[in-house]
């Protein structure tokens, strides 16, 4: 590579660069010649101008001794011009002693030395010397110019010329053709005049030698000046070319360096497009997994199941969507914590993916939901046998950070084409399938149908409806009796909440209450119905019904509110009620769904608030359990109730539970009596007070004050 750098040529002035050239060398001889051609150019220009100069005003001269010669001779020559066939008659007019003499008399003071006259053929008619008489000029070029009117002069060395009084020697002359008009304008012959130049050339020649010299002296000046002047240069050019070639080592030095300087930065950079390469490969894998599980999330999810649903008009064969949300997870996460929730998720995917088949994809897609696609399904029994095989796997425990736990798992299953050609549907309905198996019990699956739709689009249309009720104050309370099991009389009642929408009409709390808890309105609806319940308690006593107390329901929504205590005070004092006429009810999987449930209703019984467990016996409470609980009344679970007469488990529950609530001194209360020999098996074995229809059903406030007003039993 530095071989090839154009920074690595050889420096100006080392051995083998161009160094060899000498500049004041070339500029002595280059100048020297130049000047020299100058020089001989100049004097030869100022040659040939002089004689241009002086031919031009020799020309200019002859034509004025010709306007002279006109006008004083020319009559007398004239008729020579017309007899220029008689060559003798010329020659004896020619020589006559009066024209010589006519001609002498008007060239004397002039340097004419010879005059000739021409006709127009060419012949010479006349001329200072007599042999010339006769000559022919035609075809003469001088001769020519002046008959078409044009005088030339032509300048001539002759060594010997006849003058009009004497021979001339080594003379030079200027010869001028000068046409010759007549009184009417035409040119009448041509008039050849030579004039001595001697002492005018000589005279111009000194002059010209003269400049010549000066010019050479000065060009000699000049040359000197350049001379030292390059001298100076090149020693300047010299040190300059040192200092070059001292900086181009300089500089090859900082090319080399700069050169190993950019390999290592190409080699940086080459590292740095490496780690963003592998950078980009990470976001990748990040943008389309699951950080936790290294699954594939729902993004890619979702490409690999259009991309499988693209194929499928191409196969005759179905392909299957599970969606699989493990049972009670949420639990984990709040009596583990989070860290083992996470862990737990991990040991699940490990489960789940040592089964699933290499062709198909299995992605997390929220919390504790997982889908898998099963493509290729030629029997839809196939998908089932999967499904199963799925939920067996978690029948052995999972062991995590020394902890066993029992898991389960609820799977919907939807088909393509059968049940939607698209990522949105499948997965939706697969979902819907997946919540019909957790409320038929959880640890299944289930495969979706179309009831499925109706049924999640009646909880919608519920959902959506319910929070406009609760906006519009739609609930309505109505209030149950519970009367003594021995005298009948009005001991207390519970508060039901009842809703008759305007557009869907009277809609049962089996319906609309789970759909409040599953969309969160359970804490809005439940604080709603336990202020009307409030109130209308402080009505009564205001207008002379004073009612012992009241029960209302309460949702672990509520419960879990850690402002819950002091808010019901708030309500209490508002309505100024004693806290014993309110009576709230919670199941056990309340109390064991919500965080902290021990001192949240200490705090509750703190303000004098009576509390009872719903549906007591369908709960998993332990006898230390419960004794730990501050609790007053404990309610028979309805099933057992109706159990009564029909087997002996029931009764034996039944007594059970009240002889255990004797024990640690609490009321008990049956709901569902519905027949007059539940009421007397209830009498018969202790139990203080009965609720259901036997006795009297939900009604609104006004009507249930009117008919239960006269048989209140107060305490």
């Amino acid at each position: 590579m530095a071989s090839d750098n154009k920074w690595n040529k050889q420096p100006l002035g080392e051995p083998g660069a161009d160094s060899s050239f000498d500049l004041v060398r070339y500029f002595f001889w280059l100048s020297l010649v130049l000047m020299g051609i100058a020089t001989v150019a100049m004097a030869g220009y100022l040659r040939f101008y002089s004689s241009a100069q002086m031919l031009q005003l020799e020309k200019v001269r002859a034509s004025s001794l010709v306007q002279v010669f006109e006008n004083s001779l020319w009559p007398h020559f004239k008729p020579l011009t017309q007899m220029s066939n008689d060559v003798a008659r010329m020659r004896e007019m020619a020589t006559q002693a009066k024209l010589q003499s006519n001609v002498v008399q008007l060239m004397k003071g002039t340097d004419v030395i010879r005059l000739k006259v021409y006709a127009l053929n060419g012949m010479t008619v006349f001329s200072t010397d007599p042999t010339q008489v006769g000559e022919i000029e035609k075809g003469n070029d001088g001769f020519e110019s002046a008959v078409a009117g044009v005088p030339v002069s032509e300048l001539e060395h002759s060594n010997t010329i006849d003058s009009f009084e004497r021979k001339l020697n080594d003379r030079d002359l200027i010869s001028t053709y000068v046409p010759v008009h007549g009184a009417d304008g035409r040119i009448e012959g041509v008039l050849e005049i030579y004039l001595d130049a001697t002492s005018f050339i000589a005279s111009t020649a000194k002059q010209l030698w003269w400049l010549t010299a000066a010019i050479s002296l000065a060009m000699i000046a000049l040359y000197i000046a350049q001379m030292l002047v390059v001298k100076r240069a090149g020693r300047i050019i010299k040190n300059q070319a040192a200092k070059l070639v001292e900086i181009n080592r300089e500089l090859d030095g900082r090319v080399e360096v700069r050169t190993r300087e950019l390999g290592d930065a190409n080699r940086m950079l080459e590292d740095e497009i490496d780690e963003r390469r592998n950078a980009e490969e990470r976001l990748d894998r990040l943008a389309h997994h699951d950080p936790l599980t290294n699954l594939p999330n729902r993004l890619l999810f979702k490409q690999r199941l259009e991309t499988a649903l693209g194929q499928q008009p191409l196969q005759p064969q179905r392909l299957a969507v599970l969606f699989l949300d493990l049972d009670r997870f949420k639990d984990v996460n709040d009596t583990l914590g989070h860290f083992i929730g996470d862990q737990l998720l991990i040991a699940v995917t490990a489960r789940l993916a040592e089964h699933v088949r290499s062709g198909d994809t299995l992605a997390r897609i929220g919390g504790d939901e997982f889908v898998c696609i099963l493509a290729n399904v030629q029997d839809p029994a196939t998908v089932n046998l999967v499904a199963e095989k799925l939920l067996s796997l978690f029948n052995q425990p999972f062991r995590i950070n020394h902890n066993d736990i029992h898991l389960s798992a609820s799977i919907g299953i939807s088909f393509s084409p059968e049940d939607g050609t698209d990522f949105d549907a499948l997965v939706r309905k697969a979902d819907i399938a997946m919540y019909q198996a957790k409320a038929l019990g959880r640890n299944r699956y289930q495969l979706y149908t179309y009831q499925m739709s109706i049924e999640a689009q009646e909880r919608v249309l519920i959902e959506r409806h319910l929070r406009r009720a609760i906006d519009a104050n739609e609930i309505e309370v109505y209030f149950q009796p519970k009367v003594d099991s021995v005298s009948g009389h009005l001991v207390g009642a519970e508060a039901l909440a009842r809703w008759n929408s305007p557009e869907l009409g009277s809609v049962s709390p089996a319906r609309f209450i789970p759909v409040a808890e599953n969309s969160g309105l359970i804490v809005r609806l439940g604080d709603q119905v336990l202020e009307k319940t409030c109130r209308q308690i402080a009505q009564w006593r205001g207008a002379g019904f004073a009612i012992n107390s009241v029960s209302v329901n309460l949702s672990v929504k509520q419960l879990e509110r850690d402002d819950f205590p002091a808010r019901l005070a708030s309500l209490l004092s508002i309505c100024n009620l004693p806290a014993s006429t309110l009576e709230l009810e919670i199941t056990e999987s309340v109390i064991m769904a919500a965080a902290d449930a021990f001192s949240m209703l200490e705090a509750i019984k703190a303000l004098g608030v009576k509390l009872s467990i719903d549906d007591f016996g369908t709960g998993y409470s332990s006898l230390a359990y419960l004794k730990q609980l501050p609790v007053h009344i404990l309610k028979i679970d309805r099933a057992f109730v109706l159990g009564i007469g029909v087997g002996n488990d029931s009764e034996a529950i039944i007594r059970t539970i009240i002889g255990l609530a004797g024990s640690l001194g609490l009321s008990t209360v049956a709901e569902g009596v519905e027949e007059l020999a539940q009421v007397e098996f209830l009498q018969r074995e202790g139990c203080t007070t009965i609720q259901g229809f036997y006795f009297g059903r939900p009604q609104p406030a006004a009507l249930f004050a009117q008919d239960w007003a006269p048989k209140l039993h107060t305490l």
